[in-house]
C-alpha cells in the first residue's frame, strides 16, 4: 500500500511538472523540451533546408535589440534560414568570468537568454569561446585576482602586465580548470547540453612568427605551451563528469550512450588556410607530445593507450576554420587546408564565414555571388568525398550586422532580403549550374544623372566623391588621381560648382565611369568635358576597348559628348572611359546615362550648341557586335540615380572580436540600403542656411588649397 501511494504521488508530481512546462514532445527527463512557439518564416528557402543533407548552416548573432525575446523579422530569419547559432560576444570569457563565484563563472543575462531561445526553438548552438588571449579579464592572471600594468590596476589582458603581479603556473592551472568546469556545469545543469553541440575550447593561439608557432599570451607565458593540452583536458573531464551526473535529467541512462549530450571540443583560428598556419595547427594538435608515455598527467579522461598528444589522448574533436575571406581568395588553397585538418583530427567546422567584396562598383554582387557558389560547390563535393564537415556558420545575419563594415560580406541585405550570394548558395546546394548574370544581381535599373553638386539626404548635406558618382581611375601603366574640383563646373545655376577632375602626368592615366547595370540596353549618354588637350575620346571598356566618339577640345570651354548606342549584352563589367590625346588634366561634369524603355523612343542626343536632336535607335559602328537588349533584371523607369551607396553599420572588435551595431528594438531591421536620391540632378539642391554656411567655409578652404596646387594653370569657369 505504501509503495502504491508513493508511486501515485510520484506520478502526480510528474504530471504537475509536465503541465507546468506546457507539454512535452518526448519523454526526456527533467529537461524535456516544450513545443516551440509558431514564428513565421521568411518567404524563401532556408539555407538549413537546402543543406540538410550536408552540414548545419549557422549564424552569429549579438544580443543587441533583444531579438530573441520577440517574433520580429530578425527572429523569423534566424529560425527560418539557420539551424545553428553562435553568440558574437556573450560567451567570451570577459563576459562570464566572475571572481565572486566559486566556479569563477557566472553566465551573463543576454547569453543565457539567447541559449534559452535556442533550446526552446530547437536550434543548436556553438559555444564561443572558453580560452582566449583577448576579451579576458586580466585579473585571472593576477595575485588575489588583481592585475596591474605600470603599477596601476587593469582588467585588460592585452596590457603589458607587471611581472610581480602574476600568479605562478600551478595557480593559473587551477583557475583554468575551475573556470572551464564552471562553464560546463552551467551548460549541463541548465539543460543545454543537448543544445550546445560544440565548444571552441581555445581560440587563436597561433603566431607563425614564433619558433614554436604559438602566441605569447599570458596563458603561454605563465603555464607554458602545454596550456593547450590542459585546456582540452579540463574540458573533456568536465563534460564526461557532468554528462554522467546529469544524464537522468536528459532522459538518458548514466551508464549508456551519452553522445547526445557530449558537445565536440574544437580548436578555432583565423587565416587557417595559410600553409604555415595549417602545419602549426596540425603539429600541436596531433604531433606535439605534451604527456609523454601518459606519465606527466593522469586523468580518467585521457584515452587509454594514447600517444601523449591532444588528439592521441582523445581530448580534441575537431578544428574550427574561421573563414574571413574575400571574393578573390584561392578556393583551392582553402579546400586543401580543410582536407588536411580533416585527415588530422577527423572533423572540421567553418565557424565565422564571410566573404568581403573586393569590387566596390556595380560588379560586386556578381563576383561575390560567384565566389559563394564556387566555395559551397566545393564544400558539398568535399563532404561527399568523405570530409567530415559538420557545420558552416556565417559571421553575421546581414550586411547591416557585420564587423567588416563596407565589405558587404554576408548573404542578406540590411532589410533581410536575399542578396545574389544567397541564391548562389541555393544553386550550389542543388548542384545546379551558376547561371546568374550581372543583370540578375542588380536590385533595380535606374537612369544615372550626376552633377556632382552637394545634395540633401535627410537632414544631412552630402558631398560627392568621384567613386560615389561611379568614377574610377583607369590606366594601363600609370594611374591618375581623381578628385572633386570646386569652382570648375558646367552645371547651370550651381550653388557651389563642382566637377570631377582626372589629374595625371601620363597619357595612359585616364578615368572611367561605371555602366555595368546597362549591359544589353540601348542608352543615351551625355557628358560635358574640359581639358587643355586637343581631343577627348570616349568609349566602352568591357575587357576590350571599344571607341565610340571623339570631340574637339583645348579652348578652355566645356564640350558636350552625347550619343546613343547599344551596350553589348551578357557582360559582367562595363565602363565608359574618357581619355585625351595628351596628358593634361581632364574635367567631366553633368553626366547622364538614360536607358531606352521597351516600347519607347531613346532619349535625345544633345548637340554642341546645346539643342537636342532625336536619337536614332542604333549601334555605333565601333561596337556593332552583340547588339540588343536581352539582359534581364528589374527595371524601374523614370528614376534618377544619385549613385548613392548602401550605408552599412557594424564595427570590428579587438583582434578578431566582432561587435554588431546596437538596435533598440527588433523588427526594425535597419536601412534597406536605398537612400532614395531621386529627382532634379541638374539643379541646385535645397540647403538650409546653417548647412550652407558650413558648406561655404569648407568649400572656400578647399578652393584655396586647390588653387595653390594649380597656380601654374589658369582655369576659367564657365
Amino acid at each position: 500500500m505504501k509503495n502504491s501511494v508513493k508511486k501515485t504521488v510520484a506520478l502526480l508530481l510528474c504530471m504537475v511538472l509536465v503541465l507546468s512546462m506546457g507539454g512535452v514532445t518526448g519523454c526526456k527527463g527533467v529537461f524535456a523540451k516544450t513545443e516551440p512557439p509558431y514564428i513565421e518564416s521568411p518567404d524563401f528557402v532556408g539555407l538549413k533546408d537546402a543543406y540538410e543533407d550536408y552540414f548545419k548552416i549557422g549564424v552569429a548573432m549579438p544580443a543587441s535589440g533583444s531579438w530573441y525575446h520577440s517574433t520580429g523579422a530578425r527572429t523569423q530569419t534566424v529560425l527560418g534560414v539557420f539551424n545553428s547559432l553562435t553568440t558574437e560576444n556573450e560567451f567570451k570569457p570577459d563576459t562570464n568570468f566572475n571572481t565572486g563565484s566559486e566556479t569563477l563563472y557566472r553566465a551573463g543575462t543576454s547569453g543565457d537568454a539567447i541559449l534559452k531561445f535556442c533550446d526552446a526553438n530547437g536550434i543548436k548552438m556553438r559555444y564561443h569561446v572558453l580560452v582566449w588571449h583577448s576579451q579576458i579579464n586580466a585579473s585571472i592572471f593576477g595575485k588575489d585576482f588583481k592585475a596591474t600594468s605600470a603599477g596601476k590596476a587593469t582588467t585588460n589582458a592585452n596590457s603589458n602586465l607587471d611581472a610581480d603581479c602574476l600568479v605562478d603556473r600551478d595557480t593559473l592551472l587551477e583557475r583554468l580548470k575551475t573556470y572551464i568546469y564552471g562553464a560546463m556545469k552551467y551548460v549541463y545543469s541548465n539543460g543545454y547540453a543537448d543544445t550546445v553541440y560544440a565548444f571552441d575550447v581555445v581560440n587563436e593561439a597561433v603566431d607563425e612568427g614564433k619558433d614554436d608557432g604559438l602566441r605569447r599570451s599570458y596563458w603561454y607565458r605563465i603555464i607554458g605551451p602545454d596550456f593547450l593540452y590542459f585546456a582540452f583536458l579540463y574540458a573533456r573531464e568536465a563534460e564526461l563528469t557532468y554528462a554522467k551526473e546529469y544524464a537522468a535529467d536528459y532522459g538518458l541512462d548514466p551508464d549508456g550512450d551519452l553522445s547526445s549530450i557530449m558537445p565536440g571540443l574544437f580548436y578555432n583560428d583565423y587565416n587557417e588556410w595559410f600553409p604555415a598556419r595549417v602545419n602549426i595547427i596540425v603539429d600541436f594538435t596531433t604531433k606535439r607530445v605534451y604527456n609523454e608515455n601518459q606519465s606527466v598527467v593522469k586523468s580518467f579522461a585521457i584515452k587509454e593507450g594514447g600517444d601523449g598528444t591532444m588528439f592521441g589522448d582523445g581530448l580534441i574533436d575537431g578544428i574550427g576554420m574561421q573563414g574571413h575571406l574575400s571574393d578573390t581568395q584561392n578556393i583551392d588553397q582553402y579546400i586543401t587546408a580543410l582536407e588536411k585538418y580533416n585527415a588530422a583530427v577527423g572533423q572540421v567546422q567553418i565557424t565565422e564565414l564571410d566573404v568581403g567584396c573586393t569590387h566596390h562598383d556595380e560588379n560586386r554582387w556578381y563576383y561575390q555571388a560567384k565566389f559563394y557558389y564556387e566555395l559551397f560547390s566545393r564544400l558539398v563535393a568535399a563532404r561527399e568525398s568523405g570530409v567530415n564537415l559538420s557545420s558552416v556558420t556565417l559571421w553575421g545575419l546581414s550586411d547591416e550586422m557585420t564587423w567588416r563594415s563596407g565589405d558587404d560580406p554576408l548573404v542578406l541585405n540590411g532589410d533581410l532580403t536575399k542578396k545574389p550570394a544567397y541564391d548562389a548558395m541555393l544553386l550550389a546546394a542543388d548542384k545546379k549550374e551558376f547561371t546568374l548574370t550581372l543583370a540578375d544581381t542588380m536590385k533595380d535599373l535606374a537612369d544615372i544623372e550626376v552633377d556632382f553638386e552637394p545634395y540633401k539626404e535627410g537632414s544631412a548635406t552630402v558631398f560627392y566623391k568621384p567613386e560615389k558618382g561611379g568614377f574610377y581611375p583607369r590606366g594601363s601603366g600609370h594611374q591618375p588621381k581623381l578628385e572633386m574640383a570646386p569652382r570648375v563646373n558646367h552645371t547651370p545655376e550651381a550653388f557651389i560648382g563642382y566637377s570631377v577632375v582626372c589629374e595625371r602626368a601620363e597619357q595612359d592615366a585616364t578615368m572611367m565611369m561605371e555602366a555595368s547595370r546597362f549591359s544589353g540596353k540601348n542608352v543615351t549618354f551625355t557628358a560635358y568635358v574640359k581639358t587643355d588637350d586637343k581631343v577627348v575620346r570616349v568609349g566602352l571598356e568591357t575587357g576590350e576597348t571599344i571607341p565610340l566618339k571623339e570631340v574637339a577640345a583645348g579652348d578652355d570651354g566645356w564640350h558636350v559628348v552625347s550619343m546613343n548606342f547599344d551596350i553589348p549584352a551578357g557582360l559582367n563589367s562595363v565602363y565608359i572611359y574618357f581619355e585625351t590625346d595628351g596628358n593634361a588634366d581632364l574635367y567631366v561634369d553633368d553626366v547622364s546615362l538614360i536607358y531606352t524603355r521597351d516600347g519607347e523612343q531613346p532619349a535625345p542626343v544633345v548637340t554642341e550648341e546645346g539643342s537636342s536632336a532625336a536619337s536614332e535607335y542604333g549601334q555605333p559602328e565601333a561596337s556593332s557586335d552583340n547588339a540588343g537588349a536581352d539582359a534581364t533584371g528589374s527595371e524601374q523607369s523614370g528614376t534618377s540615380d544619385k549613385a548613392g551607396e548602401t550605408a552599412q553599420s557594424g564595427s570590428p572588435d579587438a583582434d578578431g572580436a566582432k561587435t554588431a551595431s546596437t538596435d533598440s528594438t527588433d523588427g526594425n531591421s535597419g536601412n534597406s540600403g536605398n537612400s532614395g536620391n531621386s529627382g532634379d540632378s541638374g539643379s541646385s539642391k535645397s540647403i538650409t542656411k546653417g548647412a550652407v554656411a558650413v558648406a561655404v567655409v569648407a568649400v572656400l578652404a578647399g578652393v584655396v588649397v586647390y588653387l595653390l596646387k594649380k597656380k601654374e594653370n589658369k582655369i576659367k569657369n564657365k
